[in-house]
């Protein structure tokens, strides 16, 4: 990833990379999320406390730097079916 890869294209490239690259047409089903959150739920588990689907066109590593999540959180960035983040 750098400053100038969108969204979109970090989607594709991680479906692509681990094998899960969907059937032409269809990377549209998968969004990026930007999720902030802790650890500390039940065995450790990560606990969300803000998700936020990425648009196709923004720029991840761009949003690392122009905004840090509160004190005590962390931000990871995840891909989910765009169905159910819709929900």
């Amino acid at each position: 990833a750098t400053p100038r890869s969108t969204a979109r294209q970090l989607v594709q490239e991680a479906l692509e990379r681990y094998g899960l690259a969907p059937e032409e047409g269809t990377s549209g089903e998968f969004v990026l999320c930007d999720v902030v959150g802790r650890p500390g739920g039940p065995g450790g588990a990560w606990q969300v406390e803000h998700l936020r689907p990425v648009g196709d066109a923004e720029r991840p590593l761009v949003l690392q730097d122009v905004w840090k999540p509160k004190s005590g959180c962390s931000r990871r960035f995840e891909i989910r079916r765009r169905q159910d983040v819709e929900r």
